[in-house]
């Protein structure tokens, strides 16, 4: 036998709005602290190690990588915050929904 939930309230949904938006917040953060340092290895670390080009892209390298990732994890991060903001859209109670529900009385 299926369980038979509650749609959530108001209250409820705005509340998972709010989390949303908090967690957005802090991907836009991490990507950032992660451009900062990549931005930092380039003006720092590269200008000092331009003798030979192996020791350019060595010096180099592993910042890009994490700039590469953190982009990817900033994607993914976006994309679920847009599946949330979708699903939680499709949670809210439509001001149809009881005029569909109510049983018809002209019988």
């Amino acid at each position: 036998m299926a369980r038979e939930t509650a749609p959530p309230s108001r209250e409820e949904i705005e509340e998972r709005i709010q989390q949303v938006g908090r967690y957005s917040r802090v991907v836009h953060i991490g990507l950032f602290i992660i451009l900062t340092a990549f931005l930092l290895a380039v003006i720092v670390v590269l200008p000092a190690n331009l003798e030979s080009p192996s020791q350019a892209v060595e010096s180099i390298l592993m910042p890009l990588t994490f700039v590469g990732l953190g982009t990817i994890l900033y994607g993914i991060g976006m994309h679920l915050h847009l599946m949330h903001l979708n699903l939680v859209r499709q949670l809210q109670p439509e001001p149809t929904d009881d005029k569909r529900s109510a049983p018809d009385s002209n019988d």
